[in-house]
C-alpha cells in the first residue's frame, strides 16, 4: 500500500495541474479585448493635465525659440525674420556679457557658502533628539518666506533713515545712516546674505536626511581602533555623504541662476550695473525695453549655458561618488 500511494499522489498531482493550465489557458483566450471607450478612458482622465501642462509649458517654449530668430517688439508691429541676429547680440554685448560674469559669480559664491554653513548645520542637528526636531523645524521658517517678501523685510531694516541695520551699526560705532545697498560691495554682502539665509535651511535638511540614513557599524568600528573624530569624518562621513552633497549642489545651484526677486527689489541692478544679473537683463531686454526677439534669444543662450553645466558638475561630482575614483 506504501509503495503504490506515491505514484497515485503524484498522477492526481499531474492531473491537477494540468486541469489548472487547461483553464489559465482557456480564460487567457477566451478574454474579450478592450474596447475603444474603455481604452479611452485614462486619456480622457488625464487630458486636463496634459492640456495645462501644454498651455503652460510647451506653447512658450516654442514661442521663445520662435521669437529668438524675429525681431518683434511688443509696441513695434509685427517684425521679420533676422536670423541668427539677435543671437550674435546677445553673445557680443558687452552689458550681457557682464551680467553672465555677475550671475556665474553670485551663483558660485552663494551655493559655496550654504553649502559650507548647511553642513555645518546638519551635523548637530542629525542626531534624532527632541530638541534636534524642533531646532530643524524653526530652521525651515526662512524657507518657507517668499523670496519678493524677504526682499522687501531687508529692504526696510536696511533702510538709512529708520532700518534698525543701520541703527545698531551706529550703535557699535559705525557711521550713521549708512545705506548698504548704495554701495557694490556691502551691496553684495547683503545680497549673499538673504540668499543664505533663505536657501542654507533646504541644504541642511538634505544634509540632515543623508546624515541620518548612514549605517553605523563603519563608525563604531572606527570608534574601537582609535580614530580620531576628524578622521572618522574625513575617511568615513564625508566620503559616504558625497552623493547627498552632489543632490543639494545641484538643485541650489539650478535655483540659485533663477534668482530674481532680490536684486529687483534690493538694489534694481544698482549701484549702476554692479548687480545686474542676467535675469534682470532679460528683464529689462524684454519688459523695458519691449525687445522681445533680444531677450528672447537670451532667454535661449541662457539654457544651452545650463544645459551644459548641469550634466559637467553631474559628472565631476559622480567621479568623486564613485569609490574607485576615491
Amino acid at each position: 500500500m506504501k509503495a503504490t500511494a506515491a505514484p497515485l499522489d503524484a498522477t492526481l498531482t499531474v492531473d491537477a495541474s494540468r486541469r489548472a493550465a487547461g483553464r489559465t489557458t482557456v480564460g487567457a483566450r477566451g478574454r474579450k479585448p478592450l474596447t475603444w471607450k474603455k481604452r479611452s478612458t485614462p486619456w480622457v482622465y488625464m487630458a486636463p493635465a496634459m492640456v495645462v501642462l501644454l498651455l503652460m509649458t510647451v506653447a512658450p517654449t516654442i514661442f521663445i525659440f520662435y521669437s529668438a530668430f524675429r525681431n518683434d517688439k511688443i509696441l513695434g508691429g509685427v517684425g521679420k525674420f533676422v536670423g541668427l541676429d539677435n543671437f550674435i547680440e546677445a553673445v557680443t554685448n558687452a552689458s550681457v556679457q557682464h551680467a553672465f560674469l555677475i550671475t556665474f559669480g553670485f551663483v558660485a559664491v552663494a551655493v559655496i557658502l550654504e553649502m559650507i554653513l548647511g553642513f555645518a548645520l546638519a551635523l548637530p542637528l542629525a542626531a534624532q533628539t527632541r530638541a534636534n526636531k524642533v531646532g530643524a523645524a524653526l530652521m525651515l521658517l526662512p524657507f518657507a518666506v517668499t523670496p519678493a517678501v524677504a526682499a522687501m523685510v531687508f529692504k526696510q531694516l536696511l533702510n538709512p533713515n529708520y532700518g534698525w541695520v543701520g541703527y545698531y551699526l551706529g550703535v557699535f560705532g559705525f557711521p550713521k545712516g549708512i545705506d548698504l545697498l548704495g554701495d557694490p560691495t556691502s551691496a553684495w554682502i547683503v545680497l549673499v546674505i538673504l540668499d543664505m539665509w533663505q536657501w542654507t535651511p533646504f541644504i541642511a535638511l538634505i544634509l540632515m536626511a543623508g546624515l541620518q540614513s548612514l549605517p553605523g557599524e563603519p563608525r563604531e568600528a572606527a570608534m574601537v581602533d582609535g580614530a580620531t573624530p576628524w578622521q572618522m569624518f574625513r575617511h568615513i562621513t564625508f566620503p559616504a555623504m558625497v552623493p547627498f552633497i552632489a543632490i543639494a549642489a545641484v538643485l541650489r545651484t539650478i535655483q540659485a541662476f533663477k534668482t530674481f526677486d532680490s536684486f529687483k527689489i534690493l538694489t534694481g541692478g544698482g549701484p549702476g550695473e554692479s548687480t545686474e544679473i542676467i535675469n534682470l537683463g532679460i528683464f529689462r531686454v524684454g519688459l523695458q525695453s519691449f525687445n522681445v526677439g533680444l531677450a528672447c534669444a537670451l532667454g535661449v543662450v541662457f539654457l544651452i549655458i545650463l544645459s551644459l553645466l548641469i550634466p559637467f558638475m553631474l559628472r565631476i561630482i559622480g567621479r568623486r561618488a564613485d569609490p574607485e575614483e576615491m
